[in-house]
């Protein structure tokens, strides 16, 4: 029982010594010797100012959100591992510049009161917490591991030994109930402790209270740090691990350099001339972006050397002026010597906490600095790969416009030198300028849109619709072609078209425009017909003169007694008519002739016909000659006279009447 209750006498004596720690600490600062020698102003100094450290913390907040932001661009989020990489060294970085900020603060608030030491104090007695819960841990863990020990004992003791081993085993249960006990009232102690750092320092204007504010803004650099509800749990399952608070909450990470893989590109797909400048512009924008980090990423490594520069500066001169061996054997001079010792080394443990989180942060910084050199390099040549992809393209586009142009321009001259016919020519000038207008526009299609399947369907429907939609004037177009062929309408022809009879004034692409004759002689009416061209698809019928041929047929009719020689009438009527046509042929064997060449077989030669109908009451001769239409009259006269001269006074011939 004497060894149980020395250990509770200790462990009550931890809690109530954590309880009354500053006023002790401040006891004992009071009965201090006057022979020690205070620590000189300059060494008690914080080697940084409070604008510096708020400076470097604002800069590396503002690159931390330049990185968040960065990371987050559709260039650099196909690379998982970069990303991942960049995001947990920024957020380190700013752990870091954190505890820098409030190690530096724990100074510089101290050095601007000097005889107020509570911020340090309270350093100290976090430090102190921290032991004593490491202490109770491993005595806890101690505690449990005998238990276990005697309740296998007990299990396989024999019963008169048990009585024994079951008192063993409730004096350490009792012995581990008190230590829980404590365990839980240093656990509350820290908690205490880490509230009143947080809340009560924030609500003034030192630069703990400005910096834990701060703090507040970055949230997941907050829940990452380290915290006292986290770290004595940790120090509960190691023992033997005596760290700070804030190394205890949060382990150091090794960063290995990895490279970012560059994504795979579009390769497999159709991709046009407004997709490859998107994609330089995008590439040119990020990489504007990742140098702009990269500088920023600079000044952060700057400001991080400046400051470290400071610190060691001052933890140089400290053990520099230390270093020396004195030769002093003086007891008196010694204790001085001592304390000065003392003090130095805990002046150098505060400087260390400055110089540990800085150094780290200039690691985490330098390897970001490299993972954005590398994203930036593999970002670089993505965007000349497209830029020479682009000009490749753009010189493609630019010689296949030059190609047909140049198509165009020997089509027009061929039209010009071979082809003397000015309707064919003008034919053949509206196709060129038709199949350039398509090919060209096929061209820039092809060349400015990237998916040519979902452009191909989309213009499917869009057919189908204006198809639809303007099916007329799509009919005339067509017929257009019919009308201009090589047997079809030209400018002058005289036609019959949907009941309507006249001269073709004009021929358009969708129209077709007469000048009407009526009358039996076709005389203009004065008036212009307009008809569509789809008109010719009508059930009705397109009359057409031969296309050269102007002149017409005319009949006379002669009627002749039954007991008339039809064998002689018939020869000696076609040899009257031949006559009379033989004084005019030759204009009408002109035509003919005209006629000949424009069909690919050969047709009659124009000249007077008889031919005999029998009648009940008559014979009926039908004489039928070609007659040119401005001697039309005349040469009908000629003909009747010379007709009724040969038969006599048998028959009274009838008026000519075109055929």
């Amino acid at each position: 029982m004497g060894a149980f209750a020395r250990r509770l006498g200790t462990a009550l004596v931890i809690s109530v010594a954590f309880a009354t720690a500053a006023q002790a600490q401040a006891a004992a600062k009071q009965a201090k010797p006057t022979a020690v020698s205070p620590k000189p102003t300059s060494g008690r100094a914080a080697p940084v100012t409070a604008d510096q450290v708020l400076q470097h913390l604002h800069l590396t907040i503002a690159w931390y959100r330049r990185l968040s932001t960065l990371s987050q661009s559709p260039d650099l989020a196909d690379n998982e591992i970069a990303h991942d990489r960049l995001q947990r060294t920024s957020l380190a970085a700013v752990q870091y510049a954190f505890d820098f900020a409030t190690a530096a603060a724990r100074l510089i608030d101290a050095s601007h009161s000097p005889a107020d030491t509570s911020a340090i104090d309270s350093y100290d007695d976090a430090a102190r917490l921290q032991r004593s819960a490491t202490r109770v841990a491993g005595r806890v863990a101690g505690l449990q591991s005998r238990l276990a020990a005697l309740d296998s004992q007990i299990a396989r003791a024999p019963a008169r030994a048990q009585r024994d081993l079951v008192a063993q085993r409730d004096e350490q249960q009792s012995e581990l109930n008190l230590s829980l006990e404590v365990q839980k009232t240093i656990l509350e102690l820290q908690r205490f402790a880490a509230s009143v750092a947080t809340r009560g320092v924030a609500g003034t204007a030192s630069l703990t209270g400005q910096i834990a504010e701060i703090g507040r803004t970055i949230p997941e650099a907050r829940h990452a740090a380290a915290t006292p509800e986290r770290a004595a749990p940790a120090a509960q399952t190691n023992a033997a691990t005596s760290t700070d608070t804030t190394a205890a909450a949060r382990a150091p990470t090794t960063l290995v350099p990895a490279v970012p893989v560059a994504p795979a590109t579009n390769a497999g797909r159709s991709r046009g001339l407004l997709a490859l400048a998107s994609d330089w512009f995008a590439l040119r924008g990020t990489h504007r972006s990742l140098s702009a980090a990269i500088d920023a990423t600079d000044e952060v490594s700057t400001s991080i050397d400046t400051l470290r520069a400071a610190v060691g500066r001052q933890a140089r001169t400290l053990v520099r002026a230390h270093a020396a061996d004195t030769g002093i054997v003086d007891p008196s001079q010694l204790l001085t010597m001592q304390h000065q010792f003392d003090t130095a080394t805990t002046r150098f443990r505060q400087l260390s906490t400055l110089l540990v989180p800085i150094g780290e942060q200039d690691i985490t910084v330098d390897d970001a600095r490299g993972t954005l050199t590398e994203w930036s390099d593999i970002i670089k040549g993505r965007a000349n790969a497209a830029l020479g992809e682009l000009v490749l393209h753009a010189v493609i586009l630019l010689v296949a416009i030059a190609i047909v142009l140049f198509i165009s321009e020997v089509w027009r001259r061929a039209t010009f030198r071979y082809l003397h016919d000015a309707r064919r020519r003008r034919q053949f000038l509206l196709l060129r300028r038709v199949a350039v207008a398509i090919a060209l526009v096929v061209i820039l299609v092809i060349g400015f849109v990237s998916e040519i399947g979902s452009l191909a369907t989309y213009v499917g429907f869009l057919t189908a619709g204006l198809a639809v939609a303007l099916q007329n004037p799509i009919l005339a177009v067509v017929a257009y072609f019919f009308l201009i062929g090589r047997y079809g309408v030209r400018v002058g022809d005289r036609i019959t078209l949907a009941g309507v009879t006249g001269r073709v004034v004009d021929i358009g692409l969708i129209r077709l425009y007469l000048m009407e004759l009526a009358g039996p002689e076709l005389q203009p009416t004065g008036r212009i017909v307009v008809l569509s061209n789809a008109v010719l698809f009508q059930p009705s019928a397109l009359f057409k003169q031969i296309p050269g041929a102007e002149y017409t047929w005319h009949t006379v009719t002669l009627s002749l007694p039954p007991t008339t020689d039809v064998t002689a009438t018939q020869a000696n009527l076609k040899s009257v008519a031949d006559k009379v046509y033989a004084s005019y042929r030759r204009g009408i064997d002109e035509q003919h002739a005209a006629v000949q060449r424009l069909v690919d077989f050969d047709t009659s030669t124009p000249e007077p016909q008889v031919d005999v109908r029998f009648t009940e009451q008559a014979l009926e001769f039908v004489v039928r000659y070609p007659v040119l239409p401005e001697q039309a009259a005349a040469n009908d006269q000629v003909m009747m006279k010379a007709l009724r001269e040969a038969v006599g006074h048998q028959a009274a011939p009838a008026a000519a009447q075109p055929a």
